[in-house]
């Protein structure tokens, strides 16, 4: 496990920490029913901002890693003030860095990566100004690596996965900052792994963005 593996790591953990700690903490010390506040009342949020990731897209030494820039949406149904259930599309384009080959393949071919997933959120830490929790999402990632090819030439040949529907995840923290009861600007930092050519991608995602609140959750 490489060190920005382990530092990814030991950051989402003390998020996740700190966010269940401060619930629990909440929990215990609350002495009467509270109103939940209206910026959390919401049953739906729409999410839209520009994501970054570092990826790398060939298991070889002489392969480095690129990093793609893109958009990232979602939709949150909120079942509860405290959780919901996240759906989400993410968009990644960028160039990666091939070395030198008999096979006429540019140094700097294009590549694009999307991502579809789904799975539960949690908005652990609830204030009048801002919000955070954390998200653990699972779905389909399809990496496109050809684009830039000679006709009949696979980008295995020059160490490069091929075109391939994998496995994609998400797993990570979030903080909004509240503008208003509609809308908040957000934060997401992510591990996103990913499963080209039989082997794991350990992938570090950000996204920044804007989000619309709407409806209210039936008590």
């Amino acid at each position: 496990m490489t060190l920005r593996i382990r530092f990814i790591s030991v950051a989402l953990a003390l998020v996740g920490f700190f966010c269940i700690s401060a619930a629990l903490h909440a929990q215990v010390t609350a002495t009467a029913p509270v109103t939940e506040a209206p910026e959390y009342n919401n049953r739906w949020d729409i999410y839209g901002g520009a994501q970054y990731s570092h990826f790398n897209p060939g298991p070889g030494r002489n392969i480095h890693a690129n990093n793609l820039l893109g958009w990232n949406a979602t939709l949150t149904a909120y079942l509860r003030p405290l959780w919901g259930i996240e759906m989400g599309t993410r968009g990644l384009y960028g160039n990666m860095s091939v070395p030198a080959n008999p096979y006429n393949v540019p140094a700097s071919p294009r590549m694009s990566e999307n991502l579809f997933l789904f799975g539960p959120t949690f908005r652990f830490i609830r204030r009048d100004t801002w919000a955070a929790g954390m998200h653990a999402l699972v779905g389909a990632a399809y990496g496109s690596f050809d684009k830039d090819f000679p006709q009949g030439i696979s980008p295995n040949q020059v160490g490069i996965y091929n075109n391939k529907l994998a496995f994609g995840a998400a797993v990570g923290a979030w903080s909004d900052y509240n503008l208003s009861t509609n809308l908040s600007v957000r934060i997401i930092a992510d591990y996103m792994p990913t499963h080209y050519g039989y082997t794991r991608q350990n992938e570090f995602a950000g996204s920044v963005g804007i989000v619309y609140k709407f409806g209210a959750i039936r008590k």
